[in-house]
């Protein structure tokens, strides 16, 4: 794959905080930046963008050194955190915005708002303005807006972070289906493991201002290569057995009332839907574990019950 956008030793210095990255987005990849609030995520973004400068460190666009290259002289687009949309603006307008500032003619905006709200499945609301219409059909607005100008790369800035959660489910399979239609190079901040796990070709995982694992997202899960890594994805056990320390994710333990390596009493059963999560209390620990809900029907609170682990565990220490 083509290298997109590559960040070669990236500093950002603040009185108390400091920033350090380096990473790759290929053609056509969307990489998300996932890391807890006041992790670096958003500075990064803003830095590729344009609208900070790094103190140190180059940016390469398309094999070009974009590092001291003017903000709207990069060709990257952006969707921010919950759109900014102009409230004062139509739709129709919303979506020109970038088109009417490059002085463009008003017959060749008009070709392409319409051709872009019909790509998008907003041709009817185009008279409405951001106050009337859904929060589904505002991130088709503003990712409109960002593409109408043709970027090498769009920037997502958390879009989805005030949203709940049934409509964050709908707008991620929307975004999904953009990007296998338009196939361009996302960089995609968020906070939310599961966005990022669902929605990315790879994760660059940052805490503290610095990058501690990029890779897919089974190999951030299954493979963390940094305690924070580790702990951040997913939830996982933390086991101590014959002086070693095995680190289990709740879906590899077994439970049995006959036999295991491992005796604990069910303190709690959490029904999730198809799935339930069994709080087991070990001697001087408690552990999680993650079944059907349909097969856990016979245990209850107050059980004793054995533990076993997966095949594979050993290899995920």
């Amino acid at each position: 794959m083509n290298e997109k956008i590559v960040l070669l030793e990236i500093c950002k210095n603040y009185s108390d905080f400091s920033i350090k990255a380096s990473f790759i987005a290929y053609e056509g990849e969307l990489v998300s930046i996932l890391g807890p609030s006041g992790s670096g995520k958003t500075t990064i973004l803003h830095i590729i963008a344009g609208f900070i400068p790094p103190d140190s460190g180059k940016i390469i666009k398309d094999g070009i050194d974009i590092t001291n290259v003017r903000s709207e002289k990069r060709n990257i687009g952006i969707v921010f955190q919950d759109y900014a949309l102009f409230p004062f603006l139509s739709v129709y307008s919303n979506i020109a915005f970038g088109l009417r500032l490059k002085h463009i003619s008003k017959k060749e905006v008009d070709v392409e708002v319409r051709t872009f709200a019909n790509a998008f499945g907003i041709e009817n609301i185009l008279s409405k303005y951001p106050n009337l219409i859904s929060g589904g059909e505002k991130q088709r607005v503003a990712l409109a807006r960002a593409m109408i100008t043709k970027p090498d790369i769009l920037l997502m800035d958390e879009p989805m972070s005030s949203l709940d959660a049934k409509i964050r489910e709908k707008l991620r399979n929307e975004l999904k289906d953009f990007h296998r239609k338009f196939g361009i190079t996302i960089v995609y901040v968020t906070h939310d493991q599961t966005e990022a796990m669902y929605l990315s070709d790879r994760i660059i995982l940052m805490n503290n201002g610095r990058i501690e694992q990029i890779g897919t997202s089974v190999e951030l899960y299954y493979y963390p290569q940094t305690s924070f890594a580790r702990e951040f994805i997913g939830k996982i056990n933390s086991i101590n057995m014959d002086g070693e320390t095995l680190y289990v994710r709740p879906e590899d333990i077994k439970l049995s009332k006959k036999r295991g390596i491992l005796k604990g009493i069910v303190a709690d059963i959490h029904y999730l839907g198809s799935m339930s999560e069994i709080v087991v209390k070990l001697e001087n620990s408690t552990i999680f574990a993650l079944g059907l809900t349909r097969n856990i029907t016979n245990f209850k609170a107050g059980n004793s019950v054995f533990l076993s682990f997966n095949k594979n565990v050993k290899q995920r220490r």
